[in-house]
């Protein structure tokens, strides 16, 4: 059994250029992000053939900045349409079972909710799988992304609103969707020829492209919350939280 862990980094983004080289208690925020993927790998070596870790980006600063701390980089285009789009081009011609996205503005993940994460797909031979989080806090936010799951852990749908709808009673949680995917190598094959969906065009929630199209998302629950850095003001909550 094979495993890949990429992490998709670019430079551009609208709310925060530049952020995967933004300093966090002293060091950017990608190689928080590429050391968590590390501990990860130290945990599960003996049980994969093979664990492979790469950092996809589409510039040149990001590409020098990694290979100072020893990552491996594969350089993709820009033109690429999200960070699973270009895990997908920077791995296709690697040979693996599965492959995790550990997106690069993650500093704060919990590198064992990553590891129960590919067991448990792994054990049950789940297609696709993610994590959540149970959270009464931040759900007025657009960025902070909800989840509602079936009786057997797959997602019913994923939305940037208020879902489950109280229309009673206020919900005493909500589950909080944590960024970071695992896929058998076909699903994120299938994945890439899929066209954007509705839904996805939407709510610019990638993952609703796999839903819309039959594909079921498996929800891991997660022991800790995490901080994404979406910006510049979420490097403060970031500190405090490592």
């Amino acid at each position: 059994m094979k495993l890949v862990i990429a992490i998709p980094s670019r430079y551009s983004s609208k709310r925060f250029p530049g952020k995967p080289l933004a300093i966090i208690k002293g060091k950017p925020m990608i190689e928080w992000v590429y050391e968590k993927a590390k501990k990860v790998r130290e945990i599960l070596e003996k049980s994969f053939d093979r664990i492979e870790i790469i950092i996809a980006t589409d510039d040149e600063r990001i590409k020098r900045v990694c290979e100072k701390f020893n990552a491996k980089v594969i350089l993709t285009y820009s033109s690429i349409p999200s960070g699973t789009d270009r895990i997908y081009h920077a791995t296709k011609d690697m040979d693996y079972d599965y492959i995790v996205n550990l997106q690069g503005d993650e500093p704060t993940i919990f590198e064992n909710d990553l590891v129960r994460l590919i067991e448990e797909t792994v054990k049950n031979g789940y297609p696709s799988a993610t994590l959540v989080k149970r959270t009464s806090e931040g759900i007025d936010s657009p960025d902070s992304v909800k989840v509602v799951i079936d009786n057997e852990g797959k997602a019913l749908y994923f939305s940037r609103a208020k879902i489950p709808f109280g229309r009673d009673f206020t919900p005493p949680f909500y589950l909080k969707h944590i960024g970071v995917y695992i896929y058998r190598k076909d699903i994120l094959e299938k994945f890439v020829n899929l066209k954007e969906g509705y839904l996805e065009s939407i709510e610019k929630l990638e993952q609703l492209r796999l839903l819309e199209n039959g594909v079921s998302i498996y929800c891991i629950f997660a022991e800790r919350d995490t901080v994404p850095v979406d910006r510049k003001e979420d490097i403060k909550k970031a500190e405090k939280f490592l």
